[in-house]
């Protein structure tokens, strides 16, 4: 009897790590870190709620977007997202054509939104904008 308890116990442990180990590799935030130490790119969010913001990862720099829904009789209707980073230094590398492609990336999951970018990426974007010969 006590042998089969012991078992039973071990093939529930067996279980539990296996259920921790997939719960550990899907969990977006690890994903949204792995892709800002490796500097590449990743969205983290859920269109389902306009009222939570996301972010997401590209060449390194995190940021994160805020949502505006014009009223409650429209909630998932995004109208504009603002967004931001904490971290406006490292943006000194990106070029015109990442903050581009950004917002390309954006304006793929909310089609109908507009986009205001903080005041030093908006500095940062014009001066990028000014640098490119016409």
């Amino acid at each position: 009897m006590f042998v089969i308890l012991m078992r039973l116990a071990l093939v529930a442990l067996l279980v539990y790590i296996f259920y921790m180990a997939v719960k550990f590799f899907s969990n977006p935030r690890r994903k949204l870190k792995q892709a800002q130490l490796k500097e590449g790119f990743y969205f983290m969010d859920e269109q389902q709620n306009a009222r939570k913001n996301f972010n997401f990862v590209y060449k390194g720099v995190l940021f994160e977007g805020e949502k505006h829904v014009p009223s409650k009789d429209h909630p998932l209707f995004v109208h504009s997202i603002y967004v931001w980073t904490e971290s406006p230094e490292k943006l000194s590398e990106f070029t015109l054509e990442d903050f581009e492609k950004l917002e390309e990336n954006i304006i793929e999951r909310y089609p109908q939104t507009k986009i205001d970018w903080d005041q030093p990426i908006k500095k940062i974007k014009q001066k990028k904008g000014a640098d490119t010969p016409s």
